[in-house]
């Protein structure tokens, strides 16, 4: 986590030396090693790439065990949000594979928080639930409870007051809910028309994910060469989506389904043994399903950095286009794993919401006119 040398008195220092001498379990080459046993508090400036920056000491915490001082505890003890959340059952296992428990999921919003609210933002929510853990029993929740605090902003649809997650405070009180999975729809609470265009490419299985990989990189090839800057993300379940941005387009949803159906139609054209836009699973064999029936209103998909209720933890984790390759992995991306990447390199849809892809007009209006579509 860091290292500190200011802050304490003579007396303290060496105290801690002395200890250190007398429990040490080896001394090599002058570096003395000894077991977790002292705990102390510490002021800091910040957590930048996983330590402390300019951390000082201030005391020693003698009725604290070592166990207590985790690093999912110092991100939720330092996370600023509102009086009305708080933390309950932290210890409760979540997944049991990595062995995370609700802190650790608590944590990972916390720290992924400043990626995923802008995904969020303005957009009703769905989230499913597992309150004992993802292998327990799970249910979808639209409606927000009557116990949920003041500060939660709802919006009422067809008679169903939807949670709109535009903050960190109602992002951490679903969290302690146990809501494990956050689901989006295409537009925000202000537009009838989509913000974006997403395709899901949904293989049969995690077995057959080189199917996927298959069709994302044959429509990064067919995007390039149409204008289409578009986005990668790992489903976290067992496929590839590829988001496209359209912010501010003048697009309905009956526009962008002109698009969305002649790319699927054209990539099973080209390889009809292995894509295909049958909607009964029983009929694809072992095709993936191009499903662009699913980007339409009122339907929702899984949003970016949302954890998913899978043994092995995943995340639904945008990708750079260079890693939709032979060597992707959907179970390389777990929590863990998510989070030191994000440490290392800039979210790869850190730009998202710039881009509008206007050359989409022009695309869809030539299909119009070839097809002598109506709306």
């Amino acid at each position: 986590m860091g290292t500190f040398s200011k802050g304490m008195k003579k007396e303290e220092k060496k105290l801690l030396i002395q200890t250190i001498l007398n429990n040490q379990r080896q001394n090599e080459d002058g570096m003395i090693y000894i077991d977790p046993g002292i705990c102390v508090e510490v002021s800091f400036r910040a957590i930048e790439n996983g330590q402390l920056i300019d951390a000082s000491f201030s005391t020693f915490k003698f009725d604290m065990v070592w166990e207590q001082c985790t690093w999912e505890s110092l991100i939720l003890n330092n996370t600023s949000v509102s009086q009305d959340v708080t933390f309950t059952n932290l210890d409760k296992v979540i997944w049991e594979n990595l062995l995370i428990r609700k802190e650790g999921l608590l944590s990972y919003l916390c720290e992924i928080s400043s990626y995923i609210l802008p995904f969020l933002r303005e957009r009703i929510l769905t989230t499913i639930r597992y309150p004992n853990g993802i292998k327990g029993e799970s249910f979808f929740q639209k409606n927000c409870p009557d116990y949920a605090p003041s500060f939660i902003q709802t919006i009422e649809k067809e008679g169903t007051h939807f949670i709109v997650c535009d903050d960190i405070s109602t992002l951490l009180w679903l969290g302690n809910q146990l809501a494990v999975e956050f689901h989006i729809p295409f537009q925000t609470i202000h537009e009838e028309s989509p913000l974006e265009i997403v395709f899901d490419l949904d293989p049969p299985s995690r077995a057959h994910f080189s199917l996927a990989i298959k069709a994302a990189v044959e429509m990064k090839r067919i995007f390039d060469g149409l204008g289409i800057v578009s986005f990668p993300k790992l489903s976290g379940s067992k496929g590839i989506q590829i988001h496209i941005p359209i912010s501010n387009l003048p697009l309905s949803y009956s526009d962008t389904r002109i698009f969305t159906s002649f790319i699927s139609n054209y990539l099973i054209e080209q390889f009809p043994d292995d894509f295909t836009i049958e909607r009964f699973k029983k009929n694809r064999g072992g095709r993936l399903y191009i499903d662009y029936v699913q980007h339409a209103e009122g339907k929702t998909l899984i949003c970016p950095y949302s954890t998913r209720g899978k043994e092995d933890a995943t995340v639904a984790a945008p990708l750079y286009w260079d890693e939709v390759n032979d060597n992707l992995k959907i179970e390389t991306f777990n929590i863990p794993f998510v989070l030191n990447r994000m440490e290392k390199i800039k979210c790869p849809m850190e730009n998202y919401f710039e881009h509008n892809n206007s050359s989409l007009m022009d695309i869809i209006f030539t299909l119009k006119e070839k097809n002598n579509y109506r709306n």
